[in-house]
């Protein structure tokens, strides 16, 4: 078993409290940043959609517990994110600052769609278009400038763990 799954329940329950906590308090625009979400797509990108939908779903789980959603709906929608975003994976990533930005975008799109979708199948109503220029839009734009300021750490990890790997 990788070390990575070992860590992965905690490390996603103590980013699902900072989201919870501190996201409120980074509201730009009306809309705050999705750092499961952010954590999720790079680590596609890294380890493929296979590695990252295990992620996604227990980060899903994490966010459904402290938020009071639909259960089950941030897991499916961030599982679906994963999926689209893992295409990247790895060595298209590398040296490409397109990739990330590109993914995080997509990612942001693909998890608020499928999130919006399952909130209407239980039952919310939403004025669709509303929503999409009012949240989803702005949500796109604050987690592409977050994949920016955070893609060199991601860089910095990959080459870390890849440093690690050659020992």
């Amino acid at each position: 078993m990788q070390i990575s799954y070992i860590l992965m329940v905690p490390l996603l329950g103590a980013l699902a409290i900072i989201q919870t906590v501190v996201g409120p308090r980074l509201i730009v625009f009306g809309v705050r940043p999705d750092l499961i979400l952010l954590v999720i797509v790079a680590w596609s990108l890294f380890n493929g959609s296979l590695s990252g939908i295990v992620w996604a779903f227990v980060g899903g789980l994490w966010m459904d517990i402290l938020s009071g959603g639909p259960m089950g709906g941030s897991s499916l929608a961030l599982m679906t994110a994963s999926l689209v975003t893992g295409i990247g994976h790895n060595r298209f990533f590398r040296n490409n600052l397109f990739v990330p930005l590109s993914a995080a975008v997509l990612g942001t799109l693909v998890y608020s769609l499928v999130y919006l979708g399952v909130l209407t199948l239980v039952g919310h109503r939403l004025s669709f278009l509303e929503t999409f220029f009012g949240l989803v839009l702005p949500a796109t734009l604050y987690n592409s400038l977050l994949m920016l300021l955070l893609t060199p750490l991601f860089y910095r990890w990959l080459e870390r763990r890849e440093l690690d790997m050659l020992r």
